[in-house]
């Protein structure tokens, strides 16, 4: 619900109003994507400390059980607004471009009515925006049942958490498999009813209205509060985060040779790059054979394919380590102890990410072309390099790049399925802060931010662009 909150009123703020540094706030409210929910939660390891005084008054004057009580509020809480700040910006991504994309027909047919801009977002703008709401909203869920860093810190017990603590700390593989079941089966349910609930609405854009409409202007106390709303996401999700981290790994900046950073770097774009590119070229290939053939049956599988987003890392970690235990030898020899393993792994998590795009471009760009090319008798190998490809050139890239970003910030995947003495830069965070070594995993961590808000300043910089 938090980030839901900043992600819808950010992006009303930023694709509907006028005010001062909104160009700015525009680019700077994407930053914290850039931010793992792990790392977030290790730069704010030590304000539950703040509250000691507090908690030790309520002990003195109260009774023991209501510290533990409020205790553990405030390390919910604190896990919330950690997790929502780094989150958010999947919502508001979507959002913002569906509050762009908008026509100014309807706006204006509603103030010519007399409505104010507060009903026309109320009555307009946010319904109209429901789709995409919904789908960032589903994707902040995916990425917070996903998690394991950040709350193994702060020591919250989840499915992810617990499977980790049942196989690995306990040795109860069979107790593992049926956490991971049941967490399949919740996130089966959700996807059901999520789709459910949207089977019978209709959204249609205008396109006989490309005119965007007319912004609205902010002033005085209205302004002040619309910078204050933009401004507090970006600095409890990007801004503080990356300063405490920085003055951490200026302290600590005796160990970057210790921990062989520059090793650790070179590991992890291996591991994104090979990741990126193979996947992107899957996606192309799964997407265009069923666009130019009209294949039901690959469209089905298309489908079956894409689903490993929607599942957390540990599970499929968990499902690849038994088939692979299920196949013969000569393979087993070739996957386990190998980046084949690892590789195939973020395959099967980030096919959507880039499976979505493709297929959104060739859609809308290829459709056509393909048709009238398999009409005059051109071959498919033709049809793929000389149509598909130079036009989805742009969207090849964006697919690739969000690949790249998601690799790099993946852990639960990477902790079960990396060979032995492989680490990375998002390993060698977890380890280090797991040995309460806060301000020496702070060096990876910030090498993590940097490999992430590059391709995300030029992916959002690409995105504007083209809006």
């Amino acid at each position: 619900m938090i980030s839901m909150f900043i992600g819808i009123s950010c992006a009303w703020f930023v694709a509907c109003c006028e005010f001062p540094g909104k160009k700015w706030f525009e680019w700077a409210l994407i930053l914290p994507l850039a931010i793992p929910t792990y790392i977030s939660a290790y730069a704010y390891f030590d304000i539950l400390e703040l509250f000691s005084p507090f908690l030790i008054w309520i002990r003195s004057n109260f009774n023991l059980e209501l510290m533990q009580f409020v205790d553990n509020f405030l390390v919910y809480i604190m896990t919330i607004l950690v997790m929502s700040s780094v989150l958010y910006p999947y919502i508001y991504l979507l959002v913002r471009a569906s509050f762009i994309r908008q026509g100014s027909q309807l706006i204006d047919a509603a103030r010519t009515l007399g409505h104010n801009s507060i009903s026309i977002f109320w009555r307009i703008i946010l319904p109209m925006g429901r789709p995409a709401i919904f789908a960032g909203t589903s994707l902040v869920i995916m990425e917070t049942l996903n998690d394991y860093g950040a709350v193994k810190h702060f020591g919250i017990p989840t499915f992810t958490s617990g499977i980790f603590r049942t196989w690995l700390g306990m040795g109860d593989m069979p107790g593992a498999i049926r956490l991971a079941a049941f967490l399949m089966l919740f996130i089966l349910i959700f996807l059901f009813s999520e789709k459910k609930i949207r089977s019978r609405a209709r959204f249609n854009e205008n396109l006989g209205s490309n005119k965007p409409f007319q912004k609205i202007l902010l002033h005085n106390y209205k302004s002040y509060l619309a910078i204050f709303c933009c401004l507090i996401p970006v600095a409890l999700g990007f801004i503080i985060p990356v300063s405490r981290l920085s003055y951490w790994a200026w302290l600590s900046r005796a160990s970057f040779l210790t921990i062989n950073a520059v090793q650790l770097i070179t590991n992890t774009l291996l591991l994104a790059l090979l990741t990126s590119l193979i996947t992107t070229l899957l996606a192309i290939l799964l997407v265009f054979s069923t666009r130019f053939y009209n294949s039901k049956i690959v469209n089905f599988t298309n489908r079956f394919a894409i689903l490993g987003y929607s599942v957390p890392g540990a599970v499929i970690a968990m499902g690849i380590l038994l088939l692979n235990g299920q196949i013969n030898y000569l393979t087993d020899w070739i996957m386990t102890g190998s980046l084949f393993l690892l590789v195939f792994a973020y395959i099967v998590r980030f096919m959507a990410v880039a499976w979505q795009p493709i297929d959104s471009g060739m859609e809308r760009n290829c459709k056509e072309l393909n048709n009238a090319s398999r009409t005059l008798g051109s071959s498919t190998t033709r049809s793929l390099f000389f149509i598909n490809l130079p036009l989805l050139r742009n969207t090849i890239i964006t697919a690739g790049l969000l690949v790249f970003i998601d690799t790099i910030k993946e852990l639960p995947l990477t902790l079960i399925l990396r060979p032995f003495n492989f680490e990375t830069l998002s390993t060698t965070t977890f380890d280090l802060s797991s040995q309460a070594q806060i301000q020496q995993s702070s060096i990876p961590a910030l090498s993590i931010i940097l490999l992430v808000a590059i391709p995300l300043v030029f992916l959002n910089y690409r995105i504007g662009k083209a809006q």
